[in-house]
């Protein structure tokens, strides 16, 4: 497993899959004693694609999701987005009559496939025993495979159901077709883009007017949140092509629900069955689904959300949580290191998104709208 990439002849090819910095296609074994539990740590460094990872004739206990630790939940994959990372508990066989091999399936569903090479197949060996033959199972069809589901799961730590819900915000994907390439998206009314004063910066030094949405330039697609409020997502793929994936920086969410967008679908609507909700941050936006998590605004500063899928992040599909700019004004200070660093490069650190005073965003690239599926927000009383 320490091999180092030097070591092995590794031809050129793309998109590729590395397994512990290594190719995977020279994946190293990976030796199991017999009786001993061992904890695999699986992480999805993917921009683009999805895994599925299995190892046939094991159960795999879950015990962590996107760092957060979980009651030991029985699967027999794991079904990864990117960005996504679990950890699961693997009790090894008692006897050394065969050897194994863990399944990774390297692939995405709306990428037009080309056999070898965008849905890859790789295997790492299980050993336990030099001389022992592979045990070989029966293909088994996606759907009848018990994979991770959030909303089965428990988190070890018992937080409760974050309620009652003071706002209920929706932001449904959006896309503006291009001739060729990613479309440009959006997570709001305007697809995001950077602008001259980052939104910390404004938020630390625009006092009361850092609470008002307008100070905020429209391609943010800024959401002030006050502070200890509960907040529900709504998170919508309207999409029947592009499956989109949703990262929240600040913030690990409960998952409470998902469900079909459209009417008249026969999309199940499914909720968090255990006692508490699990948490994590971050989630696959299915096909014409929505999702719902929600979070407590109990971190004060301006957090970033996002698809993980980097050519759709470039594209615009991202909004910004403002929260308790009061709070911050009070208790955050940034370094003045970064405040030097951002005036050598010729930007300001100080009023709204255009440096300017109040709504008065004179300067600021005019933001590109898309129309679409309505998004909200509302108070919960």
């Amino acid at each position: 497993m320490l091999q180092t990439i030097a070591e092995v002849d590794m031809p050129p090819n793309h998109p590729t899959v590395l397994i512990n910095g290594i190719n995977a296609n020279f994946s190293q074994p990976i030796r199991f004693s017999p009786g001993r539990r061992y904890r695999l740590r699986v992480i999805s460094m993917s921009f683009t694609y999805w895994f599925k990872v299995r190892l046939p004739g094991h159960t795999m206990q879950v015990i962590e999701a996107d760092g957060i630790s979980s009651r030991p939940s029985a699967v027999d994959g794991l079904d990864l987005c990117p960005g996504q990372r679990y950890s699961v508990i693997i009790t090894a066989k008692e006897s050394l009559e065969f050897n194994y091999a863990l399944n990774v399936t390297f692939y995405n569903d709306f990428i037009v496939d080309i056999p070898g090479l965008t849905t890859l197949y790789h295997h790492v060996p299980i050993v336990y025993h030099d001389n022992a033959p592979v045990k070989t199972y029966p293909v088994i069809e996606d759907h009848k495979v018990k994979w991770a589901d959030e909303l089965a799961m428990e988190p070890r730590d018992e937080l409760m159901l974050l309620e009652p819900v003071d706002h209920h915000i929706v932001r449904s994907v959006k896309a503006l077709p291009k001739d060729l390439g990613v479309p440009i998206y959006a997570f709001g009314n305007y697809s995001y883009a950077p602008v001259p004063v980052l939104p910390l910066f404004t938020a630390l030094t625009t006092g009361d007017l850092a609470l008002l949405p307008s100070t905020y330039a429209p391609q943010l697609n800024a959401i002030i949140l006050q502070h200890n409020h509960i907040v529900e997502l709504e998170l919508r793929n309207p999409d029947s092509v592009i499956v989109h994936t949703f990262h929240s920086h600040g913030h690990a969410f409960q998952v409470v629900e998902s469900g079909p967008v459209h009417k008249n679908s026969s999309i199940p609507i499914k909720r968090f069955k255990g006692r508490q909700p699990m948490r994590r941050d971050t989630i696959t936006l299915a096909l014409g689904q929505y999702v719902k998590v929600r979070i407590k605004a109990d971190n004060p500063g301006v957090w970033f959300q996002h698809c993980h899928q980097e050519q759709h992040n470039l594209s615009g599909l991202g909004f910004t949580l403002i929260e308790a700019p009061d709070v911050m004004q009070r208790t955050l200070r940034v370094p003045s290191e970064m405040i030097e660093f951002c005036r050598m490069l010729g930007h300001s650190t100080q009023g709204n998104s255009a440096g300017r005073a109040g709504s008065d965003m004179t300067g600021i690239e005019k933001p590109i709208a898309i129309s679409g599926s309505a998004n909200s927000i509302s108070d919960t009383v």
